[in-house]
């Protein structure tokens, strides 16, 4: 029994150093992993700040475009149209609401 634990003792001090190797480089690898995602995570977080950022802007910027047209539509009156030249008509056109699809009946050509 005791040359067995003796083998055994003088197996783990032979590998003794791999396994303390071994051990060192997955600790290395493990960090250098966790660095990456911490800096993945910060970087995204700075883009998402500014897509945010933008979309406040453009936010912005779409409802003053709003109000300008608005404004500009309220002032458009049937005399400003005479007076830019535009005549009323006598018969109105209007595009009919029939979906098309790809079955058409022999009447409606």
């Amino acid at each position: 029994m005791t040359q067995v634990i003796v083998d055994n003792l003088q197996t783990v001090l032979k590998y003794r150093e791999r396994i303390f190797s071994l051990l060192i480089i997955s600790i290395i690898i493990c960090g250098s992993y966790y660095a990456y995602i911490v800096h993945s995570t910060i970087v995204n977080v700075v883009e998402k700040e500014k897509i945010v950022k933008d979309i406040r802007e453009r936010s912005t910027r779409v409802g003053e475009l709003e109000t300008a047209y608005f404004k500009t539509k309220s002032q458009i009156s049937i005399e400003l149209a005479h007076a830019k030249g535009f005549k009323d008509t006598d018969v109105s056109n209007f595009i009919s609401k029939k979906s098309l699809t790809a079955f058409v009946s022999n009447n409606e050509l």
